[in-house]
């Protein structure tokens, strides 16, 4: 990996370290109705490979300043801010300390100087990726009751949900992870199936309905935010490729993403204005956040930003944004040491 994983376990991936995917025994990991515009009828699916391209623009020399508030829950000194509501309330991961690899999450509001504890506690590790203005939180959860593998879920009003999806496979590869909740109860997220692919997934959480994603050309592919409007980003990679680069699907239309000159790119997050946050890796192998404006727009229209917090000296990414600007994420310091973080416009 190009990234420095928050947990040593292989199931903490999806979602952090560029939230690099992998989830128990594979490797990666730092939700619905099935909405018109994000969710892709099964008979829908071969057109999409004839779906639009979209030419490498130049990234932004004037970028949209930020102002950076480094979130850290005291339990521990190896954090992640990992999703950000509409009232910028968040969710975020946090080691067990004393070099535990046990994720354990937590929710926290503005000024972020509390933070509630949101783990299953039938679980070996708890972790939140997502949360809706309407209080939902959303992620995956380690061995819960000793059930094996890694299931999805959600909290509503205290009660927990475990979730997989019926085409994951068994033993090691029984694993399925929500990455991203909207305020309509449309989540997003990804399964490994019984010969070990990733295949990313649309799901109507009051129904438990899914639908599997299949962006062109991906061997692999991750669900990671899903927006108001049903819009959906996620990362994928290609047949012989351990890069990634990733994707905005609207209205059954794929739209690559890939920040100019990286060597990958991880869309994670995005909100009703269809600007999509993440993180790419650049030629000389560094780490750092983007944000883009005008996903669907072709060369010299869209709007790409590069975004560091001013303490990261080993990295930035970027996993989370609402409708008011506000992104969250995580770095890592000059001594090794990684932080959340929550920036404003």
């Amino acid at each position: 990996m190009n990234c420095t994983s928050i947990f040593k376990s292989p199931h903490a991936s999806a979602l952090l370290i560029g939230l690099c995917v992998l989830a128990a025994a594979a490797c990666s990991g730092p939700a619905s109705t099935v909405g018109p515009t994000g969710g892709l009828p099964p008979t829908s699916q071969s057109a999409l490979r004839t779906s639009q391209r979209i030419a490498h623009t130049v990234a932004s020399s004037t970028p949209i300043p930020f102002k950076f508030t480094t979130v850290d829950d005291p339990n521990s000194e190896t954090n992640a801010v990992t999703g950000i509501n509409q009232l910028s309330k968040i969710v975020g991961i946090y080691g067990g300390g004393e070099g535990s690899s046990i994720p354990e999450t937590y929710t926290s509001q503005p000024p972020y100087t509390k933070f509630r504890s949101e783990n299953d506690p039938g679980a070996q590790g708890t972790v939140a990726t997502s949360l809706s203005s309407n209080k939902i939180v959303a992620g995956y959860v380690i061995d819960p009751n000793n059930l094996g593998g890694t299931w999805g879920f959600v909290r509503i009003q205290g009660l927990w949900t475990l979730l997989e999806d019926p085409n994951e496979g068994t033993g090691n590869n029984a694993i399925t992870e929500i990455l991203g909740i909207n305020d309509s109860e449309q989540a997003v997220g990804f399964y490994t199936n019984s010969t070990g692919v990733s295949v990313a997934f649309e799901l109507a959480v009051p129904t438990e309905t899914y639908t599997d994603l299949t962006p062109p050309e991906a061997q692999n592919s991750y669900a990671t935010g899903i927006d108001g409007k049903g819009n959906i980003v996620g990362w994928e990679t290609t047949s012989g490729s351990v890069s990634a680069s990733s994707f905005f699907l609207q209205t059954g239309t794929y739209y690559p993403l890939s920040y100019p000159g990286s060597t990958q790119t991880k869309a994670l997050s995005l909100n009703w204005q269809d600007e999509v946050v993440g993180n790419y890796v650049d030629r000389s192998g560094d780490t750092h956040g983007f944000m883009l404006i005008g996903p669907t727009k072709g060369s010299g229209a869209q709007f790409w930003q590069k975004i560091d917090d001013p303490n990261a000296e080993g990295g930035t990414w970027v996993t989370g944004i609402n409708n008011h600007d506000d992104i969250c994420g995580y770095y890592v310091d000059g001594k090794g040491v990684q932080h959340g973080f929550v920036a404003t416009p």
